[in-house]
């Protein structure tokens, strides 16, 4: 999704400096190195999301114990599909999570752009096996829930890790921020606290208060439909993005090919909260109108969806404080439109373990390389996410701008424009 913000952008983003030698992703190998300065860590996680399950193997390999936290009486098995690029596979790999996933991924031949007046194909981006060569690991689409469980059945086999459910975190001790106060009024002790725990996270406001959800003004409506419901006239092996004025619409296959993952955007005034407000059919076909008939019936196939409110958070760079440090959307949510939520998290995994696993002389040392590396990265999804969103939705002259920069922009210019993200080593150390 990523192609259209660079045809239009006509600019070089921020270039990345030469790798680390001591910080990088591995490769399907464990992340336990460099163990030189920090000793043996008990660390609590609060959130057993993709941040805080990917966090929890990720030091717990390095050699810490690890103890999660999560409000849920039982994880997560809601949500929406997951789009994760080469960047995302190569962590899972590293986290030794692939072999559990793989199976219920899909691997889809092509990003079909398409305008979703006319149907007109505007773009399309292979991501066969030229892409997986340029890029070091392949492009594929998953459940979120089969992430999830494939994360947790990861952790499982560590026993290095334990994981506690139906345990809200509400804060911190007072005066202790060693201390994680859970809903029922005990304090947990640890050496570290990871705040894996959202957007809307509770332990953020210890760390750095005022950094609270902005708004997009944009609604997402997300369904999942039998994979047989997907129209004829429809690509299998697309993932297809269709551009409306004030709207666009994402969908492909998940959970190995047996459902159709449907994600509507929408321009629409946020009267809602939460992730599971109950939609109709109608809310969606009556935002979308005049669009081709194929994407009309594929819309009219879900009899209810799902909405919630489009948020992300303005970069900070406070992401630690004493002993407590912010991993995934508690440090840098995004919208939705770089479909890189969750590979940033698990990239922040990566790069945390790593940080404290070696090289710093002690624990405060450790978050501020981890801060260091990761901000500049995140906070550019972020923003070019939001961006994105201005693009995909435009109207009128700019929309049929848009649309003939596609139309003639080489796939190999796509490509390129995609290094940024995808390419190995992203956890590499800005030059001072």
């Amino acid at each position: 999704m990523l192609s259209v913000i660079s045809v239009l952008e006509n600019r070089r983003g921020p270039q990345l400096q030469e790798p680390s030698p001591a910080v990088f992703v591995p490769q399907a190998q464990s992340l336990c190195f460099w163990q030189l300065g920090i000793p043996e860590l008990h660390i609590s996680i609060a959130g057993a999301g993709v941040a805080g399950l990917a966090s929890a193997i990720a030091v717990a390999q390095n050699g810490h114990s690890v103890t999660v936290f999560e409000q849920a009486a039982r994880l997560e098995t809601i949500g929406a599909g997951l789009q994760l690029g080469p960047n995302a596979v190569r962590v899972l790999e590293g986290l030794g999570v692939w072999d559990a996933l793989e199976a219920q991924c899909c691997a889809p031949a092509r990003i079909r752009i398409c305008d979703a007046i006319s149907g007109r194909q505007l773009s399309a981006l292979e991501l066969g096996d030229s892409f997986a060569r340029r890029f070091g690991s392949p492009y594929r689409v998953a459940h979120r829930a089969d992430l999830i469980d494939a994360l947790a059945q990861t952790a499982s086999r560590n026993s290095d890790i334990t994981i506690i459910k139906d345990c809200r975190i509400t804060g911190l001790q007072p005066g202790k921020p060693t201390g994680l106060k859970t809903l029922s009024g005990e304090i947990r002790e640890s050496d570290l606290i990871i705040a894996a725990d959202g957007i809307r996270s509770a332990l953020r406001t210890h760390i750095a208060p005022g950094n609270e959800p902005r708004q997009s003004g944009e609604t997402l409506y997300r369904a999942l439909a039998p994979a047989g419901d997907l129209p004829d006239a429809l690509d299998r092996d697309a993932v297809y993005l269709w551009l409306a004025p004030g709207a666009h619409v994402v969908h492909y296959l998940v959970s190995g090919g047996r459902q159709l993952n449907i994600v509507a955007s929408i321009e629409q005034p946020a009267d809602q909260t939460g992730w599971n407000n109950i939609a109709s059919r109608d809310n969606v076909l009556d935002a979308l109108p005049g669009v081709t008939s194929a994407l009309h019936e594929l819309l009219s196939t879900p009899a209810s969806w799902l909405a919630w409110t489009g948020a992300d958070l303005e970069p900070f760079t406070a992401w630690s404080r004493d002993n407590c440090v912010l991993v995934g959307d508690a440090a840098h949510a995004s919208l939705p439109y770089l479909a890189q939520g969750a590979a940033m998290a698990l990239e922040d995994a990566a790069c945390l373990a790593a940080c404290l696993g070696g090289g710093g002389d002690n624990l405060k040392a450790a978050l501020a390389r981890y801060e260091k590396i990761r901000q500049p990265r995140t906070a550019r999804i972020v923003e070019e996410s939001r961006r994105n969103a201005g693009i995909y939705h435009m109207r009128g002259p700019k929309a049929q701008a848009r649309n003939l920069a596609l139309r003639l922009l080489p796939g190999s210019m796509q490509m390129q424009r995609l290094a940024w993200i995808y390419s190995p080593s992203p956890n590499r150390e800005p030059s001072a």
